[in-house]
């Protein structure tokens, strides 16, 4: 641990994740907890920083320290603003926020992303951006499409190395909605994996009605179409399928973890698209040492 020289911090809603890194940019300790914005109290997130690093490094009054994620966001420790895309992936460190520390050393935090959309709304991103700085050099292609899964999985256009849109969609979120507090997912016994119910789901004929084809991992069930312990499996199917039905024929890079990674591909190859799986936490690690670099 002696030889960490800066630390990255991956702060989400939901998770906290914090990297060592020596000075030749690897890993050299990890450490993971729930401790994301909802856990820190009062917005007393030095504190709470303090109390990880205190118990993990015993020289972290020195390291600089390279944070992303919602802790940026207006609900986080220091509000970044968002940058509009077009963009170009190596302009984002230069529109990050730098601060000191309580206990002297100097912080940083990476702006996230949003597109102005031609209705008049808006799409937005946090910590993803910092994969895609990563994907950018780990790939040789100045042009890709990337999939990024998660609980709002983002669809990413990049072109001459420049963001230039991106749609989030929250197939997550509407899955774990489903299976929890619907009469989908009511009564249900224990789930088992199925590569067959999923890929049922994947392949179904959905055209513009998810919210009535949706129905289908309830009636599908009652007229043992499919099996009670798979109807998650279906469902899951169904919606990565949705999701996917809307990207074109060319190859997509698709960015996360392990799991959500497999079934992604597994989508991918049964709808006919090339695709490419990256490790989203390489992803984010090449990222930040990019953000670093300008610094």
């Amino acid at each position: 641990m002696k030889q960490a020289s800066w630390l990255i911090v991956d702060w989400g809603t939901t998770n906290f994740r914090a990297f060592a890194i020596d000075e030749l940019g690897n890993v050299v300790a990890k450490i993971e907890k729930p401790m994301g914005l909802l856990q820190v109290k009062d917005g007393e997130f030095a504190s709470a920083l303090e109390s990880v690093l205190t118990v993990w490094l015993s020289h972290y009054q020195t390291l600089p320290i390279f944070m992303a994620g919602m802790v940026g966001s207006a609900q986080g420790w220091v509000p970044v603003p968002y940058e509009y895309v077009p963009v170009d992936l190596n302009d984002i460190a230069s529109k990050s926020i730098q601060f000191t520390l309580p206990w002297g050393a100097q912080a940083t935090i990476v702006p996230g992303l949003c597109e102005a959309l031609s209705n008049g709304s808006f799409d937005v991103m946090r910590g993803e951006e910092v994969q895609l700085l990563g994907l950018q050099s780990l790939v040789t292609e100045p042009d890709f499409t990337a999939v990024l899964p998660g609980t709002h999985s983002k669809h990413v256009n990049v072109k001459k190395r420049k963001i230039e849109s991106f749609k989030t969609y929250m197939t997550g979120e509407f899955f774990s909605i489903l299976s929890k507090h619907s009469i989908i997912g009511m009564a249900l016994p224990n789930q088992e994996c199925s590569q067959a119910s999923f890929i049922k789901g994947v392949s179904s004929d959905l055209g513009p009605e998810l919210m009535n084809t949706v129905f289908s991992a309830r009636t599908l069930r009652l007229f043992d179409k499919i099996k009670e312990t798979e109807v998650l499996e279906y469902l899951s199917g169904l919606l990565i399928g949705n999701e996917l039905s809307r990207l074109g024929s060319e190859k997509i890079y698709i960015v996360g973890n392990v799991l959500l990674s497999d079934r992604y591909q597994s989508a991918c190859h049964a709808l006919n698209l090339k695709c490419e799986v990256v490790d989203g936490e390489l992803a984010f690690l090449e990222g930040m040492k990019k953000i670093k670099e300008h610094f």
